[in-house]
């Protein structure tokens, strides 16, 4: 369990999020068995569902955030709802790409950046509302930014990082949110533009520090940052045997009789956690049967 910090800075122009997401991503990926590359761009957008709890009011509410940039990662999912629960999806998370200079995990082009970003907020009832923006870089973190920029027109920071160890786990892995709030002068985004020129990489801030307290000393000291609160986020899929039962029903009555008649059961998994849920073939008539009496 990892816990997000809300912030803002003396002047209460520039608000903050933070979170040490290590734990979150390391989970993900034992989860989906992910390459190197496919843990860092999804680990990235796991981050930034974390940080997307900080906005969510509503009981039944979730945020969701999709990216299909037209790379080998394919499509790329990941929600959170109020709990703080985060679950995550990649098309192809055994697929990896050579690194830049052996050093550093290409995830730009692993992503791709011929597609689009789309951040969608269910509120549990009416129609979900949906914003989506073009992708700039296929970065994750600088897409986010864009889309943030683009919908509130207030200037955004979004750093996003995942650090792999040599043994594919999770070194360390983090998240900042930065952004202007009405009434902000040139002043405040000068003191903010100095102190995020000296920010080393997210992920190796959390490698080194042990507190968030210890951050905004250390690298935000000009704008005497003070902690408003903080949540716990953690990994964790929502799905349960009724979920899944309405997935078997989409697949459509023919083709469930068709794999009966071969099987005599159907076995379906989340795409989120891959857990299996195993029908038998009574069950699944009586499945069909309900479906049909409502």
């Amino acid at each position: 369990m990892s816990k997000l910090y809300r912030a803002i800075n003396k002047n209460e122009t520039i608000r903050f999020l933070i979170i040490n997401s290590t734990e979150i991503v390391e989970k993900m990926r034992i989860t989906h068995n992910t390459s190197s590359t496919a843990t860092a761009a999804l680990g990235r957008l796991t981050t930034m569902s974390a940080l997307l709890k900080a906005d969510i009011k509503g009981e039944k509410e979730k945020v969701i955030s999709k990216i299909d940039g037209g790379g080998p990662a394919g499509l790329l999912i990941s929600e959170v709802n109020n709990k703080g629960d985060i679950r995550s999806y990649i098309q192809n998370p055994e697929i990896d790409i050579p690194s830049i200079n052996n050093t550093k995990l290409n995830v730009g082009v692993y992503v791709g950046k011929n597609g689009s970003l789309a951040v969608i907020r269910d509120f549990g009832f009416g129609k979900p509302y949906g914003g989506y923006t073009n992708l700039v870089s296929g970065e994750i973190a600088e897409d986010f930014a864009n889309y943030f920029y683009q919908s509130a027109q207030l200037p955004t920071v979004v750093n996003l990082g995942v650090l792999v160890d040599k043994d594919f786990s999770v070194k360390s892995a983090g998240g900042l949110f930065i952004q202007a709030l009405p009434g902000y002068t040139d002043e405040d985004i000068d003191v903010l533009e100095e102190c995020i020129n000296n920010l080393p990489p997210i992920s190796s801030i959390f490698s080194e520090y042990n507190s968030v307290e210890e951050i905004f000393n250390n690298f935000f000291k000009k704008m005497e940052i003070q902690i408003l609160g903080e949540e716990e986020v953690k990994y964790k899929c929502s799905c349960n045997r009724e979920n899944i039962e309405r997935a078997l029903i989409s697949i459509g009555e023919d083709e469930i009789k068709k794999i009966l008649e071969e099987d005599h059961h159907i076995e379906l998994s989340c795409s989120y956690c891959n857990k299996k849920y195993d029908f038998s073939e009574e069950e699944v008539n009586k499945i069909l049967k309900e479906t049909k009496a409502s």
